[in-house]
């Protein structure tokens, strides 16, 4: 549709993870940096937190394609299996075949891997696990335990936490307090500022490879900063349909009214219906109690 007006080969604001179009803020070099440090000094734990959107799921993406050909990884993207299945899905990730449904054999399992295969061949194993928040605490304890697997010069066994802000929170409960003092690496991923709302949308755009140029006024770009508050994913989402209400109407700079019509359409019909209550009451008081939708 509208790729075609603008001439995109691919379309420059995709809700997928794709590690191509990920713009790297400073606040996310840094948190690869932290990561990679972590990793290559052998902390046995590392976290990485953030709201919603912020680009944690990509990032781990950049983050493998960073690692050295000395460590093996499994990356966890079902964080809602117990712990039993979780050890099935790591173990095959790392080219086995689980031996057992029992517990205690699939971590002999792992540890003889790692004793035997990864250590020996002077490799490390790391555990990616994506949306850690949904994590029980029985398994995240687990996770520490299994995480004791070491020679007695280094780790054998690495995990790294991607999880939103209900992680650090779980993990300050009583029953994690060993598990939170042996996190020697946290970073939290923040939103974008201002400046790179504007930066983040045009190296997106160039990613794509338009054959025509595209312009977001100033006023358009504020006006989407103050819509996303700096948040990747609903930059996206409300590019994607300022995209195409500049194809609607013929026009390659896009401006602010469409961003406003933009969010209209990410709304819906209820936050049209929310607008008009907003307009009357204004005109005429109600005793009725309004509480405003988030525009978030």
């Amino acid at each position: 549709m509208f790729e075609r007006y603008y001439g995109f080969k691919r379309k420059p604001f995709s809700l997928t993870p794709d590690p191509e179009f990920f713009y790297l803020s400073q606040d996310h070099v840094e948190a690869i940096e932290h990561l990679i440090y972590g990793i290559n000094d052998g902390e046995g734990f590392l976290m990485l937190s953030g709201e919603i959107g912020t680009g944690k799921t990509t990032l781990s993406r950049v983050l493998i394609s960073k690692l050295s050909d000395s460590i093996i990884y499994s990356l966890v993207l079902n964080p809602f299996q117990d712990f039993v299945s979780l050890l099935k899905s790591i173990i095959n990730d790392f080219g086995l075949i689980p031996r057992s449904d029992n517990k205690s054999d699939l971590i002999d399992q792992l540890i003889d891997f790692l004793l035997h295969k990864v250590g020996p061949g002077g490799k490390t194993a790391l555990i990616i696990i994506d949306e850690a928040q949904n994590l029980s605490i029985d398994t995240l304890e687990q996770l520490r335990l299994i995480s004791n697997i070491e020679t007695d010069k280094y780790k054998l066994l690495q995990i790294v936490l991607l999880g939103q802000e209900e992680l650090i929170q779980k993990l300050e409960c009583k029953e994690l307090r060993q598990l939170n003092q042996r996190i020697s690496v946290k970073y939290f991923l923040a939103p974008l500022d201002r400046s790179e709302v504007a930066k983040y949308i045009d190296f997106r755009i160039r990613t794509a490879l338009p054959e025509k140029e595209i312009t977001f006024s100033r006023a358009a770009l504020r006006a989407i900063y103050r819509f996303s508050r700096g948040v990747p994913r609903l930059i996206n989402m409300i590019a994607n349909r300022c995209l195409i209400a500049g194809f609607v109407n013929e026009s390659r700079v896009i401006d602010k009214s469409m961003v406003k019509r933009a969010k209209e359409s990410l709304y819906g019909e209820k936050y049209n219906k929310i607008k008009r209550f907003r307009f009357f009451r204004k005109l005429k008081p109600s005793r009725v109690e309004f509480f405003p939708a988030s525009e978030s």
